[in-house]
């Protein structure tokens, strides 16, 4: 089997958060244009009595965009990665699939698992991501987590037609 190595696994990923860059931008100004419309009643003396004109460190605001995009990010990758194409729009881009053990699709809860284990492989001083040039079979920490492979497409499918092929022929 030919696992994909580390700097096309970083390449899809810079495609992906790119994908999502513009994705969050586009949101953004939607919720900028309906803030702004929001805003068209609202009175400054209202809102001087709810702050001492200093700006919060965070926000109820922030807070709920944060979980919002992480939400959207866990989505994007799940829904992916389970779906029939097996990757994400990064990684069909460079021929490159995530399986389980079997060589199969993943299921949704495998999915989410994978993509939530990132967060270990980041907080790590992204060790886990690094990892995927060390191990034998090209596996990050939260692959290895989530029991998933990251292979080629067209090796992929040569080997299950080969073994379709020796199943039919039995």
């Amino acid at each position: 089997m030919l696992y994909a190595g580390f700097w096309k696994r970083v390449l899809a990923s810079i495609i992906d958060n790119l994908l999502m860059w513009f994705v969050f931008m586009i949101l953004g100004l939607i919720w900028f244009v309906i803030q702004a419309i929001g805003d068209w009643g609202s009175s400054s003396a209202a809102t001087s009595l709810l702050t001492d004109g200093s700006p919060p460190i965070f926000t109820m605001k922030m807070v709920g965009q944060t979980l919002l995009n992480w939400g959207v990010m866990w989505l994007y990758h799940a829904i992916m990665e389970s779906s029939k194409c097996k990757a994400s729009v990064g990684k069909l881009a460079l021929g490159i699939v995530v399986v389980d053990e079997f060589n199969q699709r993943l299921s949704f809860g495998r999915a989410s698992a994978r993509h939530w284990s990132k967060f270990i492989s980041a907080i790590i001083l992204c060790i886990g991501f690094i990892m995927t040039a060390f191990t034998a079979r090209k596996q990050a920490l939260h692959d290895l987590i989530a029991r998933t492979y990251v292979v080629d497409k067209r090796e992929l499918n040569h080997i299950l037609r080969e073994q379709a092929e020796r199943g039919a022929g039995m």
